[in-house]
């Protein structure tokens, strides 16, 4: 308007003229501004030059769909609204485990370690800490008396207790007085190692026997399978039995071609897999 009554100043007579109709108009949409409010978003954009952007709206709406999101609670969610708040890829095989993992606490969708912020469906591998911790909030889940006596008394004389992140100390507890994971010939609990697959099969089956033993869930004792194995011969000896345990009770499995792989290390989804899988039997 401003920049109207400068022209109107300024301008020669004619046009003065000409400027005072614009003014007159301006005067005129402002007055009736209640009016030009009123009317729907596609008529406005419709008077629009088309070479103005008209996104802004649309961002907004993306936006505050986002944020909602993120206000909902996980149960709240379909399996696509999940997956794009955690990041999942679209229709993921895991998507109904890492549900179960994160809507009962058991594992985290993001945490930090050392200082630094990790979200771990993707990581490359577990580490024993956050397995011990998985397995605990697990047991924990089934009953709560599972985990009320271990105190974590005998575990604080470890050498390298120090070095278990405050947040995986119970799990650590647990896990190491209960028998489910061991320290190495030195005692040393050694947290920040990887867990192989077989590895993880031998302490899976010391976890499920502690469950079989409070009567929480039956399982088979056959141990003849693992020769399905397609690299069965790579094996360790005493990792046999562990992994065809696993096997025969629907807890883990081989790969596309039929390989157990049982040096890899067992990776975030894998594991919330094996407890979705568990959580399946228990009585």
């Amino acid at each position: 308007m401003i920049y109207v009554i400068h022209l109107l100043a300024c301008g020669s007579a004619a046009d003065k003229e000409v400027h005072s109709m614009k003014f007159q108009q301006v005067m005129a949409f402002f007055l009736t501004g209640a009016v030009a409010l009123s009317m729907s978003t596609t008529a406005l954009a419709a008077d629009l030059p088309d070479n103005v952007d008209t996104t802004v709206s649309a961002t907004q709406t993306a936006d505050e769909q986002e944020n909602n999101l993120y206000a909902k609670n996980d149960k709240d969610l379909t399996d696509a609204e999940f997956e794009q708040k955690y990041e999942l890829p679209e229709n993921s095989w895991f998507t109904p485990a890492v549900r179960y993992v994160i809507e009962n606490n058991i594992m985290l969708p993001a945490g930090h370690i050392d200082g630094k912020e990790y979200f771990p469906w993707f990581n490359p591998a577990e580490n024993r800490c956050t397995v011990a911790e998985a397995i605990y909030n697990s047991a924990k889940l089934v009953d709560p008396e599972l985990t009320a006596s271990y105190a974590g008394m005998a575990v604080k004389e470890a050498p390298d207790y120090a070095e278990i992140p405050e947040l995986y100390r119970d799990g650590a507890s647990f896990c190491f007085e209960s028998g489910i994971m061991t320290g190495d010939s030195q005692h040393y609990l050694r947290p920040y190692d990887s867990i192989s697959r077989q590895e993880f099969a031998a302490v899976l089956q010391r976890y499920i026997t502690l469950l079989e033993k409070a009567g929480k869930i039956t399982v088979s004792t056959d141990t003849s399978v693992n020769t399905a194995f397609t690299d069965a011969s790579s094996l360790a000896p005493w990792a046999k039995d562990a992994v065809a345990f696993c096997q025969t009770n629907k807890l883990m499995n081989g790969d596309n071609h039929g390989a157990f792989n049982p040096k890899g290390q067992i990776k975030s989804v894998e594991l919330a897999q094996v407890l979705y899988n568990l959580s399946q039997q228990i009585k």
